[in-house]
């Protein structure tokens, strides 16, 4: 087992020792070489040193066993081991507080953190979601431009200036339809699911999204775009995009399928209006559970009528 550098070495042996609860202590630390052992000398043994004429460096000693138990509390995690558990499992780092983070990190692997730890660990996280989000952000029209070379029949449409009614920031918009057209003869419907959440990052913001259903019965995205917050002119440009790419009102080969959302109601009654447009079941019984109570002798009759299929039954 080779490593670029003894930094990449020690790292990795610190993770692992972390991970399985064990102590370890350096014994050799320079330049050229490593050593370590288990801290309570209970068999556990690991050397790795430079290999000569390359710039690579090689475990050369290796004992795997430890004699000892696992060990709860272990503080050796490191600050930068930390950030990085941060960025991985955690999408608020923000709004969590020290105390927060030490008791999950504690339950997640039993390791002991101090507060100062914790604490610089938190901002080398945030920093790097922010980094990071720059960084991805600045790529936006790389990837633009990227997805109709690869994808044969995706287009695009760039909202690039704030328009009159429409909030300042959008996202670019994507439509892929074919697969939900094909195997669907004339007389029959596809649907169309609409819906929205909330993007938790640093820069917020609402996803909006289309997805479709195709003849092998499983879900494709059709189109998504970003918004600044959800509301009515929001969804009437989304959807007003949507229905031009799906045929216009003209075309009664889809069906709409959406819940509640604030202001795609009324966008519905506006352009929607000679199309056939469902709500989601589960949320209808959500709404009515929480205004007159619920249970099972109600969702049944709910479930039952939405599967008749003649209105007498």
């Amino acid at each position: 087992m080779e490593f670029c550098s003894l930094k990449e070495f020690k790292n990795a042996l610190m993770e692992h020792s972390v991970l399985n609860g064990k102590k370890i202590k350096f014994v050799k630390n320079d330049l050229t070489r490593v050593r370590a052992v288990c801290k309570n000398k209970r068999g556990f043994v690991i050397m790795a040193s430079k290999v000569g004429g390359k710039q690579t460096f090689r475990v050369k000693t290796l004992v795997r066993r430890h004699k000892c138990g696992r060990v709860f509390g272990n503080k050796s995690a490191s600050v930068n081991w930390i950030a990085q558990v941060l960025v991985d499992r955690f999408v608020n780092v923000a709004n969590m507080i020290v105390d927060q983070i030490i008791d999950d990190i504690n339950k997640s692997f039993s390791v002991g953190i101090t507060a100062w730890k914790t604490g610089k660990a938190k901002q080398i996280a945030l920093d790097s979601l922010v980094v990071d989000g720059e960084r991805k952000y600045a790529r936006l029209y790389d990837y633009v431009g990227e997805l109709p070379r690869v994808k044969c029949g995706t287009f695009k449409i760039k909202v690039n200036q704030p328009q009159p009614s429409l909030p300042p920031r959008f996202g670019s918009f994507y439509m892929c339809l074919e697969g939900c057209k094909q195997g669907f003869s004339g007389s029959c419907k596809s649907f169309i699911g609409v819906d929205d959440c909330h993007l938790k990052t640093t820069y917020g913001g609402q996803l909006l999204v289309a997805v479709g259903r195709d003849p092998n019965d499983q879900y494709i995205l059709l189109a998504f775009a970003v918004v600044k917050n959800e509301c009515k002119e929001s969804w009437r440009w989304f959807l007003t995009l949507l229905l031009d790419d799906t045929g216009g009102t003209d075309c009664q080969c889809w069906v709409f399928i959406s819940d509640q959302q604030k202001g795609l109601m009324t966008v519905y009654d506006n352009i929607l209006d000679v199309m056939e447009h469902r709500l989601c079941l589960r949320h209808l019984y959500n709404n009515y559970k929480k205004r007159f109570g619920g249970g099972m002798y109600i969702r049944d009759l709910m479930m039952g009528a939405a599967k008749t299929t003649f209105q007498k039954d």
